[in-house]
């Protein structure tokens, strides 16, 4: 049989009244983060979480809702199985939902908060955490220099040349041949030699070419820093024992 509101209202408490329970570690903790429909239109902001007491659940998320109007706190409840966690962007998703128009009436917590039964404001603690941010800049990491300069290497290169020896030759003459031809005296016949000379020239050749751009190339680093975060120390001296650890399964 389905529960009074009445009912609900005794065992649904908000967990910052509850020091004996806390998140299971390692489940996310959407306090805090902005809650949106599904046209993506902001609704509020995660106060609170409503825990089922009789079962140790959470059950719905509190959302202060007063954002836009002038009613100043104006607390609505959504249940946790028609919500969506987006721990990236640290979003709660009202499934079913539009942000636009989205009717605070019939959602609105019809329980207290923010006061203690006296009618005090309730106290409070914020804890704070340091988050990473990395950012990356370009910076200059130095140049590469390209020039070029000349050297000098002993080059051997076998030629080929040609010349002219004179050959000599003597042959006996038979007698009486070419006999009116004979004198006594001196003479003399000069025989010219040629020979090539070898000329060496030098000229210039393109051979090779640089072509000299950039490229972009990526790495990838791993950035170790530390950061810092704050955590909650609750001393419960409440008597009948300490119930601590107890904890709200989602």
């Amino acid at each position: 049989m389905a529960r009074t509101e009445s009912e609900l209202n005794q065992t649904y408490r908000p967990m910052s009244e509850l020091s004996n329970y806390k998140i299971e570690e390692g489940d996310p903790d959407p306090r805090g983060w902005s809650v949106v429909g599904t046209d993506g239109y902001r609704i509020g902001t995660v106060t609170d979480l409503l825990v089922d007491t009789s079962a140790m659940k959470v059950r719905q998320l509190l959302i202060d809702a007063a954002e836009g109007t002038s009613e100043g706190q104006s607390f609505v409840t959504l249940d946790v199985d028609n919500i969506e966690l987006r721990a990236g962007s640290r979003e709660v998703v009202a499934r079913g939902h539009a942000g636009q128009g989205f009717d605070r009436g019939a959602h609105r917590y019809a329980g207290t908060y923010g006061a203690d039964t006296k009618g005090r404001e309730a106290e409070r603690l914020t804890r704070s955490e340091e988050e990473l941010a990395i950012g990356k800049r370009e910076v200059e990491r130095g140049e590469v220099r390209v020039g070029k300069h000349v050297t000098t290497e002993q080059v051997r290169e076998p030629v080929t040349r040609r010349r002219e020896e004179v050959v000599i030759e003597r042959r006996p003459v038979e007698a009486g041949a070419r006999a009116d031809a004979a004198t006594i005296g001196d003479a003399e016949v000069r025989v010219p030699l040629m020979e090539e000379e070898v000329i060496v020239e030098k000229r210039p050749v393109v051979k090779e070419e640089l072509v000299i751009g950039k490229r972009v190339v990526e790495e990838r680093d791993v950035v170790e820093t530390e950061v810092r975060r704050e955590e909650f120390d609750i001393d419960n001296n409440i008597e009948g024992g300490d119930r601590s650890s107890r904890k709200p399964r989602r």
